[in-house]
């Protein structure tokens, strides 16, 4: 199995590729948390932010032999193994729930046993690792790790954990995955902060030639979702009603009129993550009722 460890902070189809590897190779991949490993109880997220930082230090880019746009890679998360964790509480970032903070903190966290020890071990809390950032690499000029959209990136879904498989649409040759900002808790919408580590990463990576839907599709044992990106919420929210229509009706199982009304009864509009410049959602379909849908 190969092993990447080099990191970088941005999405940006000139970086020199970390890895290659065909389609079907299981690749694993050391990322720091998303400070870098650099922050401590006596290192505040304030402090690095002074020192410039960049931030969201993620793993790759993995080059994947015969991806091209308009093909999609299916990415199954076989593992993730978390270390002890951070948790950053930074008023200026968190808006109204900032407000109710008198001053900013940061937390080591202890994990033993699959448990995440906080505030001294007063709440037991058990943890659900998931990766913050996963991505193929878009086109054009580079962007930061911190950012999402139709490439996947930063979406913070904490549904990508092990077993998750997410289809992300090729965007540049050789695809170019990169991973990281592993989070092993966090509610949906990361509403304050998330408990944030490094992580051993474990994806298995396929390729499907010449398909892809526009936005990232996530699926786990028990339903299917879409993940779109947007600078607010309520637009994210009107993009991922959009392409779970598209991903349905083109799905023949179905007609149209009975995809739309079964959205309106049993599907749910979810959020990712509230908080960052894009706002990511997610709009979910139980597969109780999508008639054996495949991608």
């Amino acid at each position: 199995m190969k092993l990447v460890n080099k990191t970088t902070p941005y999405y940006d189809d000139a970086l020199e590729a970390a890895e290659y590897v065909k389609a079907g190779e299981t690749v694993r991949f050391d990322a720091p948390d998303c400070w870098g490993n650099r922050l401590t109880a006596d290192i505040t997220k304030g402090d690095l932010y002074a020192m410039g930082l960049e931030m969201n230090p993620c793993c790759g880019p993995v080059w994947v032999e015969d991806a091209m746009p308009g093909d999609t890679l299916k990415i199954t998360v076989e593992d993730i193994q978390v270390k002890d964790g951070h948790l950053a509480v930074y008023r200026e970032e968190f808006g109204v729930l900032g407000s109710y903070l008198d001053r900013n903190e940061t937390m080591e966290v202890p994990i033993a046993d699959g448990t995440a020890l906080l505030h001294d071990g007063k709440f037991r809390l058990p943890i659900r690792p998931m990766l913050g950032v996963l991505a193929v690499t878009p086109p054009g000029e580079r962007r930061s790790t911190l950012l999402s959209g139709t490439y996947g990136g930063n979406m913070d879904c904490n549904l990508i954990g092990k077993g998750a498989v997410v289809y992300l649409p090729v965007q540049v040759p050789g695809a170019k995955v990169i991973t990281g900002d592993v989070h092993a808790l966090q509610g949906d919408g990361e509403v304050l902060a998330s408990l944030e580590t490094p992580a051993e990463i474990t994806l298995k990576i396929e390729l499907l030639k010449g398909r892809a839907e526009q936005w990232p599709v996530l699926e786990t044992d028990n339903a299917w979702y879409v993940i779109t990106s947007a600078l607010t919420s309520s637009d994210a929210n009107t993009l991922a009603l959009s392409a779970m229509a598209d991903f349905l009706t083109r799905r023949k199982q179905y007609s149209s009129l009975e995809w739309l009304t079964l959205m309106g009864l049993v599907g749910n509009a979810q959020n990712c993550k509230v908080v960052d410049t894009y706002k990511t959602s997610r709009f979910m379909m139980p597969k109780s009722v999508t008639g054996g849908l495949s991608f």
